[in-house]
């Protein structure tokens, strides 16, 4: 199958957007200029492949005390993640323990961004909420000094079915407040009360941002019966789980569990979180589905894929 192309949405003011962010709209298929990349090479290096490298990995099985609380990182010289508003570990869904949020002031936080945001990247995460949300909710940002280099969040869905909706990935090419935004979500409907495992990759070669749910980067075109280049259902405009020609900016700030940074009220992320790789550079697709459908001994290396 083939996915629709998405196109920009301009700041507030301009001619491209309407002032109320950056939503990915339908245009007539193409094919994925870059869908997978190269596979990683064998026999290298467990924590370098072909220009994948493993940047961090956070299992949420152990706390430090301190002020704030930590949890290490898998990655030998790497960096802890801090806890705060009072998260703590429970029941997870790799190995035993996750992070549990509490949707009202909790998150994580690392420090120092690890991996250059401008450049290929890939961050992975299990995740599963509490409760059927109201409002949308973030998993995991990447804070700049106006707004997060990356936003990956779960939004409801809008006739109010209980505990469906959608998961979005936003990127806006610069940090400010006029920056354009792409944005992509998942094509289908996940229970949000069910573990999900997420998978953002930004490929900075192809200029494309992907989006996997469970494993799966959903395809589809929209039916366009009436042959007038416009998509016959208008909600299927804004459901593509990959867009090209995206540049993002490199975020100084630090990465962001349970919320985005500036937050958005109420956007704090109620539920479990668990087992968040960061990798520089960008996972081909068998490497994610490695990633989603392996639950017990992975090892903290990039995936050999295929």
């Amino acid at each position: 199958m083939v996915a629709p192309q998405a196109t920009a949405v301009g700041p507030a003011g301009s001619d491209a957007g309407d002032g109320k962010g950056a939503i990915a709209r339908w245009s007539p298929a193409r094919t994925p200029s870059k869908l997978s990349g190269s596979s990683p090479a064998t026999g290298l290096p467990q924590m370098f492949q072909q220009g994948q490298v493993v940047k961090g990995r956070w299992k949420f099985e152990e706390t430090t005390a301190g002020t704030p609380a930590s949890t290490p990182d898998a990655v030998e010289q790497s960096q802890p993640m801090n806890l705060h508003g009072g998260a703590q570990l429970g029941p997870g869904t790799i190995d035993a323990s996750g992070l549990q949020l509490n949707g009202v002031d909790s998150y994580a936080e690392l420090p120092a961004m690890p991996v250059d945001t401008s450049s290929s990247f890939t961050v992975t995460a299990w995740v599963q909420a509490s409760e059927s949300p109201d409002h949308p909710m973030t998993v995991i940002s990447a804070a700049g000094n106006t707004r997060s280099a990356f936003d990956l969040r779960f939004q409801p869905d809008p006739t109010g079915l209980e505990g469906f909706g959608s998961w979005e990935l936003t990127l806006p090419d610069e940090d400010s407040a006029g920056a354009v935004t792409r944005q992509v979500s998942s094509t289908e409907f996940f229970d949000v009360r069910d573990w999900n495992h997420l998978t953002v990759v930004y490929d900075s070669f192809a200029k494309e941002a992907r989006l996997y749910v469970n494993g799966i980067l959903q395809e589809f075109r929209c039916a366009d019966d009436d042959g007038d280049g416009q998509p016959d259902d208008s909600a299927c405009r804004d459901q593509v789980a990959w867009v090209g020609d995206v540049r993002t900016f490199r975020a100084e700030g630090a990465v962001q569990v349970g919320r985005a940074v500036p937050n958005t009220a109420g956007g704090y992320f109620a539920g479990t979180i668990d087992d968040v790789w960061i990798f520089q550079g960008a996972l081909n697709s068998s490497q994610v589905s490695y990633l989603a459908n392996t639950w017990f001994d992975i090892p903290t290396e990039v995936p050999a894929g295929s």
